[in-house]
């Protein structure tokens, strides 16, 4: 993409269509499994984009002529763009190999199609070219035939599945057919599940059209990353060219804190970023100043918010919050993103001091809360599924949400601080993360997906949150169970989506754990006390108690998608060998703690031989 952010910066009408398929190539480097069509007619795109470039070339003149052409071939292409995003995030939908034979006739369609659009834009391209500046355009050589020809190579077990699928009747027979579906999973290794039954019986072009409203959600936020992640760049080279760092911050308030400590003597000065430590010391300096000056009006209201500033015990708990990368500095697009978090809850504002506050203690005493409910639902579900009486048929699918809802128990249990006390839940937090899921019925199938609903990169600040949202829905959807005496097709899948965006959750909690654990061991770190005491040491079970996820997650692995199944990046944890690490920090402690001993015997043997 570097080439094409060199294109963009061409000319105001390329920014219109590389900002587009940035967007595009951004959530497709996201998924860890890409198809090799889709990633062809990406690269077609790239190709077809690339020759924005000749825009550099027209004069003044002729672009005031041809600007009408132009936009209307740049809005072209940009709707194309936004139709094969929907038509990818489609093809998304369900990670089964059984979803993507079956319907691979409809994909290849899909992709033949976008790549004859895009052809077309080009040919408009070079045509334009031609007419105003007489310059054959230079091709990018992709022999898509050839490319596509030899992905036509397909494993021993596909050939077999489509063998089957036409011996009965081709893939509308097949998918509406849940006994031939099993047949075909079992061909390839997996396991047909109750909403994989459920998402081939619908029909793909409406499924696309439906899918297309509800990926502009999603597109909107990537849009918004980029479109951030470019405006800080621009900002962060401004800023040194002219007044200083402080002039990074976003909020005013913060801005002129920043500011007054650029200011200060070199050792303590603040640049684009700084100490964890010191920034709370400013902010409290700051605001000691602020209630001292005006005890008699409005500011005064949140002198409350003093002690959360004063005392040490909470200075690193609102170094945490801010620091995404846990290096104990803070940069100035961390408190931006800090500060703006606040604007994204519905309700009544926040102001500074009340946001720095909940962070420091508030949060924390809501996650033991969570907590807390989470542990009380979980065992009133498995009483409730223990003495409920269903029918012998019903039996087998019971004693599946039996077994989910056990092997649940531990990966959407994680344990804060003990020395937090449970108040209450975050109701403007809920709220938003319950609106979320209801738009994608309670399913996160990806983590792209999981960062829109929590608002955030950064799971653990709303995991405990989003998993007592995800249990009371399968609190409820176990409870109509049991009212029914019956497993309904409906029960089964609620189940299944749930159990599912569980371990999308946990997956990336983990992953994060494990970016934290390298951060820390190249700043030489003692991981085991980072674990204690990061995010209320949110993280201490995950990292000390492996084997005990490992066991609950393969069970919850086997019951949902079969023993056998490849399940892909989002919903695999444990794969990393950095895992291993952890004992390697064990070793490199006791070398520590020995090391010091023999120091230790070294001084009182010196202390003998004075004697």
């Amino acid at each position: 993409m570097e080439f094409l952010d060199a294109v963009a910066d061409m000319h105001p009408v390329a920014k219109f269509v590389v900002g587009s398929l940035s967007k595009l190539v951004k959530q497709e480097r996201q998924r860890h499994e890409n198809n090799a069509y889709i990633v062809v007619v990406i690269t077609t795109m790239v190709n077809t984009v690339y020759h924005v470039r000749f825009l550099i070339r027209i004069p003044v003149r002729v672009e005031k002529e041809i600007k009408d052409d132009m936009e209307d071939i740049c809005k072209d292409m940009v709707a194309t763009i936004t139709e094969f995003e929907a038509f990818v995030d489609t093809y998304h939908r369900s990670w089964q190999i059984t979803y993507k034979v079956i319907f691979a006739h409809k994909h290849k369609k899909q992709v033949e199609h976008f790549l004859d659009r895009f052809r077309q834009h080009k040919e408009r391209f070079e045509h334009m070219s031609m007419t105003v500046s007489q310059v054959q355009l230079v091709n990018l050589n992709l022999d898509v035939g050839r490319i596509l020809e030899a992905l036509e190579i397909e494993s021993p077990d596909v050939k077999r599945a489509e063998d089957f699928i036409n011996q009965h009747g081709g893939e509308d027979e097949v998918r509406k057919n849940p006994q031939l579906v099993d047949e075909l999973a079992s061909i390839l290794g997996e396991k047909a599940t109750p909403r994989l039954k459920d998402m081939l019986r619908q029909d793909f072009d409406e499924v696309l059209n439906k899918q297309t409203a509800r990926y502009l959600e999603q597109l909107a936020s990537v849009q918004n990353a980029v479109v951030s992640s470019v405006s800080d760049a621009q900002a962060a080279i401004l800023s040194r060219l002219n007044e200083g760092p402080h002039v990074l911050i976003e909020d005013e308030e913060i801005r002129t804190i920043w500011e007054r400590n650029v200011r200060t003597p070199s050792f303590i000065r603040w640049k684009s970023y700084v100490k964890s430590r010191i920034f709370v010391e400013g902010i409290h300096q700051h605001y000691q100043t602020k209630f001292h000056d005006h005890e008699s009006d409005e500011h005064f209201k949140d002198a409350w918010t003093l002690p959360f500033f004063s005392r040490a015990m909470y200075h690193s708990a609102i170094g945490d919050i801010v620091d995404d990368d846990a290096s104990g500095y803070l940069s100035a697009s961390e408190v931006n993103e800090f500060i703006s978090e606040k604007y994204s809850l519905r309700g009544s504002p926040w102001t500074n001091p009340q946001w720095f506050a909940f962070w420091a203690c508030g949060w924390y005493n809501n996650n033991a809360w969570y907590h807390s409910r989470i542990k009380d639902i979980l065992r009133e579900m498995g009483t409730s599924l223990a003495t409920a009486k269903i029918p012998e048929q019903a039996r087998k699918p019971f004693d599946e949400i039996q077994l989910i809802v056990e092997s649940l128990k531990p990966l959407a249990r994680q344990n804060p601080s003990a020395a937090s006390s449970p108040s209450g839940g975050s109701t403007q937090q809920e709220n938003s993360i319950q609106s979320k899921l209801e738009n994608d019925g309670y399913h996160i199938s990806d983590k792209s997906r999981l960062e829109i609903v929590v608002g955030s990169t950064r799971i653990e600040l709303h995991m405990m949150a989003l998993l007592y949202e995800l249990v009371k829905r399968l609190c409820d959807t176990i409870d109509k169970v049991v009212a029914s005496n019956e497993v309904a097709d409906e029960h089964l899948i609620v189940v299944e989506e749930l159990a599912t965006s569980c371990i999308v959750v946990f997956v990336a909690f983990e992953d994060r754990m494990r970016d934290l654990v390298r951060c820390w061991r190249f700043e030489g770190k003692d991981i085991e006390m980072q674990i204690d005491r990061f995010a209320d040491g949110l993280f201490r079970r995950c990292y000390r108690e492996v084997s005990t996820f490992e066991k609950a997650y393969d069970t919850l692995r086997g019951c949902i998608f079969g023993d056998d199944a490849k399940l892909p990046r989002h919903l695999r944890p444990f794969s990393s060998a950095s895992r291993v690490q952890t004992s390697v920090d064990g070793l490199a402690r006791q070398v520590v703690v020995l090391s010091e001993r023999v120091q230790t015997l070294e001084e009182r043997l010196k202390k003998v031989e004075q004697l």
